[in-house]
């Protein structure tokens, strides 16, 4: 017999991590790789990352409005299975580049990230928002 109360655990720390990733996992990733990558990512504080992080949530957001304006909306994407699911990972994966270099060019951010910096950054927060869709899909 599975233990409830693990169950209810787990259902709620998706739950919450569904709640706190979407916004601030580039922060977090971008915190551990700063170690690693010293020559790929410089920073003013780490504040910086979570307003970076922030900003790349809200235009995120901006691409997700312009594809259900030119009709792909979330229940559409869904409809289409496996082309749906690319669709997703590469519309993430997109605005968090694009999004990036708007923000650099528009001098809104002090991180500095090389251009490998944020395709890691890109592929890793992709990777892990769409195992976690996947999972709250599930509950």
């Amino acid at each position: 017999m599975s233990n409830p109360q693990k169950n209810k655990f787990l259902v709620l720390l998706v739950i919450i991590a569904g709640l706190i990733l979407p916004i601030f996992l580039p922060a977090f990733i971008m915190i551990a790789l700063v170690k690693i990558m010293p020559n790929e990512i410089t920073h003013s504080g780490i504040i910086s990352f979570f307003i970076l992080s922030f900003v790349l949530f809200m235009i995120a957001g901006i691409f997700t409005k312009i594809l259900s304006l030119i009709g792909l909306t979330e229940q559409k994407i869904d409809e289409l299975g496996f082309l749906g699911l690319i669709i997703s990972v590469l519309t993430s994966f997109i605005s968090i580049v694009v999004g990036y270099y708007w923000v650099k060019t528009f001098h809104l951010t002090s991180v500095e990230l090389s251009s490998i910096g944020i395709l890691i950054i890109a592929a890793i927060t992709t990777i892990v928002l769409t195992v976690l869709t996947r999972m709250l899909e599930k509950l």
